[in-house]
């Protein structure tokens, strides 16, 4: 798995600056979320849709400080997941056994790494009405830097009062991989992002 990570961080930081041929990431799905009509998430989504929407523009604006405010520091990661994609150098530092937490100064130094241009970029490109309105959403395959092809897919599972926004990408002799992006709705129907996990 520490491999795996190293050629994950190796590809975030250095694959960008390489030609790479149009793939598409078609093929690349999340399963559905069981037991959300249409009807519920409407009815639901109108108690989180505002704090969804200024998620969104903290994000695709690269706000730091305004995206802080989804955050509640430190970050306890699943796996420690969140530092390899900060720094793929950590990989063979940090036990994923052990969960290492993730501090708001830690957040300022990797801000960058974790919410990169691709993911910016994708959620700018994301239909939130669309997502509102069915509870999933599927963005368009683009190119943000040449040589690589990304799409961001947006779903609400009602049930476990979740939203995972999932960074599908690839590039040139690398095989596709995904980051997703996990939030939990509150009881007081704010968002708070969880943790961050990669996914072959």
């Amino acid at each position: 798995m520490n491999i795996f990570y190293l050629f994950i961080g190796t590809y975030i930081s250095v694959a960008y600056i390489c030609p790479a041929e149009n793939r598409s990431l078609a093929d690349l799905t999340l399963p559905e979320s069981p037991g959300h009509t249409t009807a519920a998430i409407h009815a639901d989504s109108s108690k989180w849709t505002a704090d969804f929407l200024e998620l969104q523009k903290a994000i695709t604006t690269g706000n730091k400080s305004a995206l802080k405010s989804f955050i509640d520091f430190p970050i306890k990661n699943k796996g420690n997941e969140i530092w390899y994609i900060a720094d793929s150098r950590l990989v063979m530092e940090i036990d994923p056994k052990e969960i290492k937490p993730f501090t708001e100064a830690d957040y300022d130094k990797y801000f960058s790494s974790i919410f990169a241009m691709d993911l910016r970029k994708t959620f700018e490109k994301l239909d939130a009405e669309e997502f509102f309105r069915t509870g999933k959403s599927t963005g368009p395959e683009i190119e943000v830097v040449k040589g690589s092809k990304s799409k961001l897919k947006a779903i609400y599972d009602k049930g476990r009062k979740k939203i995972t926004l999932s960074l599908f990408s690839t590039g040139k002799d690398f095989s596709a991989y995904a980051i997703m992006y996990e939030f939990d709705i509150m009881p007081d129907q704010k968002i708070k992002f969880r943790q961050v996990y990669l996914s072959e």
